[in-house]
């Protein structure tokens, strides 16, 4: 965890490093790591310290140069904040001006009374720390190397940097699980899966979401479906997960009955087909891997489920060979444009939707 990594090398006073840099595409991660960075730094707050902000788009390196060598005035070390760092390279694509770039230059000797931290996307950087992890994508971390300005590519060998990476939506469960392990709690798959379609794709509305959850059920080690589903307010059996197992047995019945319940208790209908276009995409997933002959454990992980819940999913396909697959994608697209298109009643489209799913 990039937070951990943070903390143990600022915990040391002795031997904070004179600069550092995070960055990535994840803007609530670099939200977060910006202020632990501060709160490390300074635990009584910003009062007792020398701290300067400054926005890369309106100073140049010179300018920010210039405040690092200057000496503290009311603490021992002055922090100063870079934001949006990555606007100091942009088109420093020469060996040239690397030599001219005052920032490299005083990153090779810094002052030992400054502390000073660049934040931003650098594009230039994406998934360079994990290339250069992985011996197999030695290629790809060059590729990335070679696109990085001159300046920009000596500096990330000088400081620690930290990337704050993109978060794919197959890696939401683990990372919602990630996130309670640092309060000492969990959650179960189906628990996960539903709370991260309510919340949305977003990591800071999940992080909300998770807050919630724990203020909900505080003395939960770990949350299970009926704790989500207190917190949204859906009922025990008229939910998302029943109607996926409805239509995994080919029982429209209750599916249109669970749809109709779901609606009447202020259910999203947007939210519905957006997990069921989750489950589709898994039973795809699901059909592939089994094609491939993988053991049942790494099947579940290609699939992105619980193994627990893999004869589930296999059984559903036998309702639901490539052929009826395919056209579950198409009626739930068509679904989808229908309650953002048109004055429809949600309630029609979403029964209309299960008839024909299991037609």
């Amino acid at each position: 965890m990039i937070i951990d990594s943070l903390k143990k090398v600022l915990s040391d006073s002795t031997s904070i490093p004179p600069a550092l840099m995070i960055y990535g595409e994840e803007e609530f991660l670099r939200e977060e790591a910006y202020h632990t960075v501060l709160r490390t730094l300074m635990p009584d707050g910003n009062a007792h310290h020398d701290m300067e902000i400054v926005d890369a788009e309106s100073s140049n390196e010179a300018q920010i140069v210039d405040m690092a060598d200057a000496f503290p005035f009311i603490s021992e070390k002055k922090i100063i904040i870079v934001k949006q760092a990555d606007k100091l390279f942009a088109g420093k694509a020469s060996k040239k001006t690397q030599t001219r770039s005052p920032l490299l230059h005083y990153l090779q000797s810094p002052q030992s009374t400054t502390f000073l931290l660049l934040t931003g996307v650098f594009p230039s950087l994406t998934g360079l720390k994990s290339a250069r992890k992985n011996p197999k994508q030695s290629e790809k971390a060059k590729k990335i190397t070679s696109s990085i300005p001159a300046p920009l590519q000596a500096i990330i060998d000088i400081i620690p940097a930290y990337e704050c990476a993109k978060v794919s939506e197959r890696e939401l469960i683990s990372w919602t699980n990630t996130r309670l392990a640092e309060y000492g709690k969990s959650i179960t798959q189906e628990a996960a899966e539903y709370l991260i379609t309510n919340a949305g794709l977003s990591l800071r509305d999940i992080a909300n979401e998770l807050e919630k959850l724990m203020l909900f059920a505080p003395e939960r080690k770990q949350y299970n479906e009926e704790d989500v589903l207190g917190l949204v307010g859906s009922s025990r059996m008229f939910n998302v997960f029943e109607l996926q197992k409805a239509i995994g047995r080919g029982d429209g019945a209750k599916s249109v009955e669970i749809v109709h319940h779901m609606m009447n208790s202020d259910g999203n209908a947007i939210m519905i087909i957006s997990m069921l276009l989750r489950y589709f995409s898994a039973l795809f997933r699901l059909t592939d891997a089994q094609a491939q002959g993988a053991n049942p454990y790494e099947i579940a992980k290609i699939v992105g489920i619980n193994a627990y819940f893999l004869p589930e999913y296999q059984s559903a396909l036998r309702i639901f060979p490539p052929m009826k697959l395919a056209r579950a994608f198409y009626l739930l697209r068509n679904a989808d444009l229908t309650l953002k298109s048109t004055s429809q009643s949600p309630v029609i489209v979403l029964q209309t939707l299960m008839i024909g799913l299991l037609a």
